[in-house]
């Protein structure tokens, strides 16, 4: 009787520890993902794996460290501006899509250096410090390179 007892003691403090849609139903998932929590200034790197480009040179793994300045809005509106410290600055402009625990977004791809194509942002995972995008960018202009991409970006917590 004893052990039921601490057992159900210790239930409790569980379910009153859970998320308030869990202890309502504890099949409930939490809501999906907040796609306004990756909106703001970010520092991070761009990893690149190239292939199949016209220019044999291009092709091979890159990585550039970038400042990043993300915006969603709740017309589901997508945009990166990217700046390298190469100078080199690149803009993804789409739009974005939740589905269950995640968040997608597809678009233009366009570079100062000429580079043009579209993006498709296949996982987007952010906590407020932290935030990685994995995607795919097929360019279409001179060089058509399909390039697998990794953008993994941090930023400070605001002050407590």
């Amino acid at each position: 009787m004893a052990r039921i007892v601490r057992s159900l003691a210790l239930a409790s403090m569980f379910l009153a520890a859970l998320h308030p849609a869990a202890r309502a139903n504890p099949f409930a998932r939490f809501a999906p993902p907040a796609a306004e929590l990756v909106n703001g200034r970010w520092n991070g790197v761009n990893l690149e794996r190239r292939s199949r480009c016209a220019n044999a040179q291009n092709e091979g793994t890159r990585g550039t460290y970038a400042q990043f300045d993300v915006t969603t809005d709740a017309a589901g509106n997508f945009t990166i501006d990217q700046s390298g410290i190469t100078g080199l600055n690149c803009a993804y402009v789409g739009r974005y899509v939740t589905s269950g625990e995640r968040i997608g977004a597809s678009g233009t791809y366009s570079c100062t250096d000429g580079k043009r194509g579209d993006f498709e942002a296949r996982a987007i995972d952010v906590n407020g410090i932290s935030l990685d995008i994995q995607m795919s960018i097929q360019l279409t202009g001179t060089e058509s390179c399909r390039i697998e991409a990794i953008l993994g970006m941090a930023r400070l917590a605001p002050p407590s």
